[in-house]
């Protein structure tokens, strides 16, 4: 991912209608929804992506509105292409009556249901939810409706380069216990054993709860305060305290700088950085999920990525559902192509990922299994007020030293009141 190109300050609207371009003036972020000379067009649309890194991501996003629009002339799209602080923007923008028909989210949190900034598309859905993994919709769903449209599926998972483990005679860690004494053996030189983000946290912190065969919660109850996972947070801190952890690099753990330059042996990434690494490694790479510890434990893979939500307070709710359900539910081509030929992710339908040819030999297809055998994410509920105290208990753990088992269970019933606190919805 382009991490500079998601932050400049320059964004663009442009209308389609009919399917060609109507002219519509640079923004910043905000844009009329009305639109202006859409023809015939009974009803327009402003539908608003974050600012992609991936070459041609938004090129296809206009083309997509353009070809919805020449098949439906009586609506007209607006896409948006938002920069910078994005989350913000879209939380801003949809308070008010001018905000976005269609937007993206990565989770629908309670707050969003009873503030109405989604609407519920268990309509749209409909068969295809059988389709859809699980894991995608767990944090766009409440009460059993689904409140959003997954696009793409993000892989996480640890990379490391096959040299350098050769070079150290270490074996791709299968255990917790393996990988610190791997990540320790393989820090040498200008090389550090491994990378899951600058902080030493990032890519890790979310993953032992799961590695013991845990979550973080259950329905409304915080779980995460267990010895099971205050052992995996003490034994993955040694990583930490014995300087076999890359820290502070120049880019973060999303982009594979750190593997292809071989500043880190091992790291944790996504697969959407697949044809990077094969372009500048070649074969010398491989992937491996998050190991498992302790006598109940899993690996783990980490599911992420963009789902697309209708805005509960739109004027235009069954139009732009239409939409949606045209772009990510029945347009093949759309799916495939948005997943596939600028990033690289998995399709949200199942019958689509087995499909898809480029995912179907080599790493990108280890990747699908591992996501298939071992794929995890938290639920809707685990919103940002709920994980910020297992985050900052995380940060004392690693960095601090902090004991593990007292200080997750002070940050449970800080996650727990905070849980409480959102609408039951």
């Amino acid at each position: 991912m382009n991490d500079i190109s998601r932050r400049r300050f320059l964004g663009t609207s442009l209308l389609f209608a009919g399917g060609a371009v109507v002219p519509a003036a640079l923004t910043a972020c905000t844009t009329d929804p009305t639109g202006s000379g859409s023809g015939d067009a009974k009803v327009t649309l402003n539908h608003w992506y974050h600012e992609y890194g991936e070459q041609g991501t938004r090129d296809a996003a206009m083309k997509y509105a353009a070809d919805y629009t020449k098949a439906n002339p009586d609506v007209a799209v607006k896409v948006t292409w938002v920069p910078g602080d994005y989350k913000t923007k879209w939380q801003s923008s949809v308070l008010t009556p001018e905000g976005p028909d269609v937007y993206e989210i990565n989770e629908v949190t309670p707050d969003m249901v009873q503030q109405q900034q989604v609407a519920v598309l268990d309509d749209i859905v409909g068969s295809a939810k059988s389709e859809l993994n699980t894991f995608a919709l767990s944090p766009l769903t409440h009460s059993g409706k689904a409140y959003g449209v997954p696009m793409i599926i993000d892989v996480m998972l640890l990379f490391y380069r096959k040299s350098l483990l050769s070079a150290a005679g270490v074996a791709p860690p299968t255990s917790l216990t393996e990988l610190v004494a791997a990540a320790k053996a393989l820090t040498k030189d200008k090389t550090k054993g491994i990378f899951v983000g600058n902080d030493g946290l990032a890519g890790m912190r979310n993953l032992l709860p799961f590695s013991v065969g845990q979550t973080v919660l259950t329905d409304r109850k915080v779980t995460y305060a267990t010895p099971e996972i205050a052992s995996a947070f003490t034994e993955a801190r040694k990583m930490f305290t014995d300087k076999s952890m890359l820290l502070g690099y120049t880019t973060e753990w999303y982009d594979p700088g750190a593997l292809i330059t071989g500043a880190a042996a091992i790291v944790w990434g996504g697969l959407w950085a697949l044809p990077q690494m094969q372009k500048e490694l070649k074969d010398d790479f491989d992937v491996i999920p998050w190991p498992a510890h302790g006598a109940g434990g899993k690996p783990v893979v980490i599911l992420g990525g963009w789902s697309q939500v209708v805005n509960g307070k739109s004027k235009n709710i069954d139009a732009a559902k239409k939409y949606v359900q045209y772009l990510w539910l029945q347009n093949n081509d759309v799916q495939k192509d948005w997943a596939l030929s600028y990033g690289f992710h998995v399709p949200p339908r199942a019958s689509l990922a087995a499909a898809a040819e480029p995912l179907q030999s080599g790493v990108a297809k280890k990747v699908v299994d591992l996501l298939g055998k071992h794929g995890t994410r938290t639920n809707a509920l685990w919103a940002p007020a709920v994980s910020k105290p297992y985050d900052d208990a995380a940060s004392d753990i690693i960095k601090k030293d902090a004991d593990a088992m007292s200080t997750l269970t002070g940050a449970q019933q800080r996650s727990q009141t905070a849980l409480d606190a959102l609408p039951n919805v």
